[in-house]
C-alpha cells in the first residue's frame, strides 16, 4: 500500500497514513529515578499518575453533578497529551491540569496520596520547562511497555495501556517498526540527559555511540531533541580536540604557560578526559620547574615519617575556592591519584605517600560547585619519602655494644656506620668511619675497645630503577667499657671417696675468676651477670699452680649447678657451667607377677634423676627398659615381659647426660618363678552297671 503524501486525502487516495514519529530518548534528567518512583506506586506510566481520583460529591442531590461517561476512552498522546473529560471534551495536559491533579491527590484518602503528589510535582516542573516534555515522557514509557511486551505489539496492547483506540493502532505499528528493545541502546538514551549537558564529555561520547539508530521506516523523522544533544556533544568534542592540539604544540615549542592554558581549557570542557588532565599536570610541572615562576605560587612539601605535609598560599579571590590534591610519580602524570578532595584550607596531608619513589603533588583549585577548575594547578618539586629508622637504642654488652631499631617495612636494606669520638678507641682517630655488618633490625658490635662511639643507621629503599635510595641517618652515642675475659673451661673429677668432686679452672686473662652456685636460669657463656654476682656467695677455692680448684660435697637427692664467673670492677661475665647430681637410692622396690609371662614393678622415684634403668634376667633370657620420671609419676606400674622362671631385677637411677653424678648403687629384687600347673584330675570310679556289662561282654566273647 502506498504511503499518504501531503495534500492527499486517505480515503480518496487509498494510501495508509504515515506512522507517527516516536521519541528516541525520554528527554529529561533523572528519568530512571522518576520511572522507578512511578512503578513503585503501582502506576504503569506517568499518565496513570495524572489520573488523580475525583473528589467525593458534596451532597446526594439528583441534579448535583453532570453525567459521566460510561466507559474510559483512554488518552491521546501522538499530538500532545490529552485526557477525555465530561461530555466527550478532551483536555490538554498543561501546567494548570497538572496542578489540579496534584491538588486532587493531596485531598485524596488514598494511602499513596503524598508520594503520588510528589511525583506529579516533578511532572509539573517538566511541563514548565518543556511544553512537550510530558507528552514525550508518556510516549516513551508507553513505547517501552509495548516493545517489552512482544516483538510485534498490536492495537489491543496499546489500548490495554490506556491509549485511545484512534491512536492505538498507529502507535503499535510504529513501535513494531523499530523502537529499541531493552538493552545498552535504550539505557544510553535514558541516561544521556543525566550526563549531558555537563563536563563529562567522554562519558557522553560513550553514551552517544550506544544510542539507538533511526527508525526502520523510511519516512520516519529523527528526534530533534536527541539530535540537539548529539550535536552539542560533537561540537564540544571538536573544541576539546582543538585545544588539545594547541596544548601539544605549545609544549613542543617550549611554551609551558601557553600549553597549560590550552590544557586547562580542554579539561574545563571535558573533566573526565584523562589525556587533558595528564597534559595539564605535565605542563604545570614544567611551570613549577621554570625559574621564572613566582615563588608565591609554589607548593611546599615537607616529608615526614610516613606522610607528606603540603601547604600553599590561597589566591585572593572573593568566591569560595576549594582544592583537589593529586599525587603522581615524577614524569608520569598519567598515573595521578587523588589524595584529598574538597579541601577548604590551604594545606593537606598525604598519609599514604609511597616510599623510595619520587612523586609530585598537584593542587587543583575548584570554584563554585567544584565542576569548574579555577586555574592552572600548582605542582610541587619532586618529593622523595625515605622514612628513617625509629626506636634506636643502644645497650652495653660484654665486649662491646648492642644496637636495636625498628626499620620501615618498605626498607630493602639497612646500613650502620660507627665513628669513634676518642683517640684512645683502639687507635681510631676522631674522623674514623667504619661500616658495621648488621642484621635488618639489630647489630652486636663486639669485640670493641673501651671508648665512646657514635652509630648512624640509615634505611635504603628501592627506586623504580632498582637502585637504593637512602634515608637520612639517625644516630646514637654510647660508651664501651672494659669487660673481664670469661673463663674458658671447667674440668670436673670425682674424688676417690666417691662423695666429693673437684672443679678446676684457669683464671681468665682479664679479671678474677669465681665459682658461684647458680640458682637462676642457665645463661650462655659471655652473658652480662653483673646484677647477679653481688647477691650470691662464692664457693671457696684455692690456687694450685696455674689453676684454681674447689671441692664440693653434693647433698643426697639434690642437683646443683655451678658457674664460673669473671669479675672486673663492677662488671661480671658468665663462663661455662657444670651440673652435679647425687641421686637417691631406689627405695620401696616391689615386684609382682601378674601372669606367667608378665610382671609389674613399683618403686619410689630417686630424686633428682630423670631416668631409671630397669633390667631383668632369668639366667638365659632377659631385657632392659628406661623409665622416665613423667611416666612414673603418672601412677602406672612398670610392665615387664618376663619368663616363667625366677628373674633377678635391677633398678638403677640415671643422671642427666650433661651432669656429673655421684654414683648411687643399684637396687635389686627377685621375682619368684611362676607356680607349676596343678595335675590333671583322676578319672571317676566305674558304676555297678558298667562292671556287669564288661563281665557279660567278656563271657560271650
Amino acid at each position: 500500500m502506498a504511503v499518504l503524501r501531503p495534500g492527499e486525502h486517505p480515503k480518496a487516495s487509498g494510501a495508509r497514513p504515515p506512522l507517527p514519529a516516536l521519541p528516541r530518548c525520554p528527554g529529561l534528567r533523572g528519568y530512571l529515578h522518576l520511572h522507578a518512583d512511578i512503578t513503585d506506586l503501582g502506576f504503569r506510566h506517568a499518565a496513570d499518575a495524572l489520573r488523580a481520583p475525583e473528589p467525593a460529591p458534596a451532597h446526594d442531590a439528583v441534579f448535583g453533578t453532570l453525567p459521566k461517561a460510561a466507559t474510559d476512552d483512554g488518552f491521546r498522546v501522538l499530538d500532545g497529551l490529552w485526557f477525555s473529560g465530561r461530555g466527550g471534551i478532551w483536555h490538554r495536559v498543561d501546567v494548570s491540569y497538572v496542578r489540579r491533579a496534584r491538588g486532587r491527590w493531596l485531598s485524596s484518602p488514598d494511602p499513596r496520596a503524598d508520594s503520588a503528589a510528589a511525583v506529579v510535582d516533578t511532572l509539573e516542573t517538566l511541563v514548565r520547562d518543556d511544553a512537550q516534555g510530558l507528552r514525550r515522557l508518556v510516549l516513551w514509557e508507553v513505547c517501552c511497555l509495548l516493545r517489552d511486551g512482544g516483538e510485534r505489539p498490536v492495537e489491543s496492547d496499546a489500548v490495554a495501556l490506556g491509549v485511545h483506540r484512534a491512536e492505538a493502532g498507529l502507535l503499535a505499528s510504529a513501535v513494531a517498526a523499530g523502537f529499541p528493545a531493552t538493552g545498552p541502546a535504550r539505557h544510553a538514551a535514558e541516561t544521556l540527559n543525566d550526563v549531558w549537558p555537563g563536563v563529562r564529555l567522554r562519558e557522553a561520547e560513550r553514551l552517544v555511540a550506544r544510542l539507538p539508530r533511526a527508525s526502520a521506516y523510511a519516512d520516519g523523522p529523527d528526534d530533534h531533541r536527541l539530535a540537539a544533544l548529539v550535536d552539542g556533544v560533537r561540537a564540544r568534542s571538536a573544541e576539546v580536540a582543538r585545544l588539545t592540539a594547541d596544548g601539544a604544540a605549545a609544549e613542543a615549542t617550549g611554551a609551558p604557560r601557553a600549553a597549560a592554558d590550552a590544557w586547562l581549557g580542554a579539561l574545563r570542557l571535558a573533566r573526565d578526559d584523562p589525556a587533558a588532565q595528564t597534559g595539564l599536570l605535565r605542563a604545570a610541572a614544567l611551570l613549577a620547574d621554570d625559574p621564572a615562576t613566582p615563588v608565591g605560587s609554589a607548593v611546599t612539601a615537607v616529608p615526614e615519617d610516613r606522610a607528606v605535609r603540603l601547604s600553599w598560599c590561597a589566591p585572593a579571590r572573593d568566591a569560595e575556592v576549594t582544592y583537589r590534591v593529586l599525587r603522581f610519580p615524577d614524569g608520569a602524570p598519567d598515573l595521578a591519584v587523588e589524595t584529598a578532595a574538597g579541601e577548604l584550607r590551604s594545606a593537606s596531608v598525604d598519609p599514604d605517600a609511597p616510599v623510595g619513589r619520587p612523586v609530585r603533588y598537584a593542587v587543583v583549585p575548584l570554584q563554585g560547585d567544584r565542576d569548574r577548575i579555577a586555574g592552572v594547578p600548582r605542582v610541587t618539586a619532586p618529593v622523595l619519602l625515605t622514612p628513617v629508622a625509629t626506636e634506636l637504642r643502644c645497650t652495653l654488652v660484654p665486649g662491646g655494644l648492642h644496637l636495636r631499631w625498628r626499620p620501615d617495612p618498605a626498607a630493602a636494606e639497612v646500613r650502620v656506620t660507627r665513628s669513634a669520638t676518642e683517640t684512645d678507641a683502639g687507635g681510631w682517630g676522631a674522623s674514623s668511619l667504619v661500616r658495621v655488618p648488621c642484621e635488618h633490625d639489630r647489630v652486636r658490635d663486639a669485640p670493641l675497645a673501651p671508648g665512646t662511639y657514635t652509630y648512624e643507621v640509615r634505611c635504603g629503599y628501592r627506586d623504580p630503577d632498582g637502585d637504593l635510595v637512602w634515608s637520612r641517618g639517625v644516630t646514637v652515642t654510647a660508651r664501651a667499657e672494659q669487660w673481664p675475659s670469661p673463663v674458658e673451661e671447667l674440668s670436673v673429677r670425682r674424688n676417690p671417696d666417691g662423695e666429693r668432686v673437684t672443679i678446676a679452672w684457669r683464671p681468665p686473662e682479664l679479671g678474677d675468676g669465681l665459682l658461684l652456685p647458680w640458682t637462676t636460669a642457665p645463661v650462655a657463656p659471655g652473658t652480662d651477670v653483673s646484677d647477679v654476682v653481688s647477691g650470691v656467695d662464692r664457693i671457696p677455692a684455692t690456687a694450685v699452680g696455674a689453676e684454681s680448684r674447689a671441692e664440693l660435697t653434693p647433698e643426697p637427692e639434690r642437683r646443683m649447678r655451678v658457674t664460673a664467673v669473671s669479675v672486673l670492677g663492677g662488671r661480671a661475665v658468665s663462663g661455662p657451667s657444670v651440673v652435679i647430681e647425687h641421686p637417691a637410692a631406689i627405695r620401696g622396690l616391689r615386684v609382682r607377677r601378674v601372669t606367667a609371662d608378665r610382671a609389674e614393678l613399683r618403686f619410689d622415684w630417686p630424686e633428682p634423676a630423670v631416668l631409671v634403668h630397669v633390667a631383668w634376667t632369668d639366667g638365659l633370657r632377659g631385657g632392659e627398659r628406661r623409665v622416665a620420671r613423667s611416666a612414673h609419676r603418672a601412677g602406672r606400674p612398670v610392665d615387664l615381659p618376663v619368663s616363667a622362671d625366677e628373674c633377678a631385677i635391677t633398678v638403677t637411677p640415671l643422671p642427666r647426660p650433661d651432669a656429673v653424678s655421684i654414683d648411687t648403687g643399684p637396687t635389686r629384687a627377685t621375682l619368684p618363678a611362676a607356680p607349676l600347673p596343678p595335675p590333671p584330675p583322676a578319672p571317676p570310679p566305674p558304676s555297678r552297671w558298667g562292671t556287669w556289662w564288661r563281665r557279660w561282654r567278656g563271657r560271650w566273647s
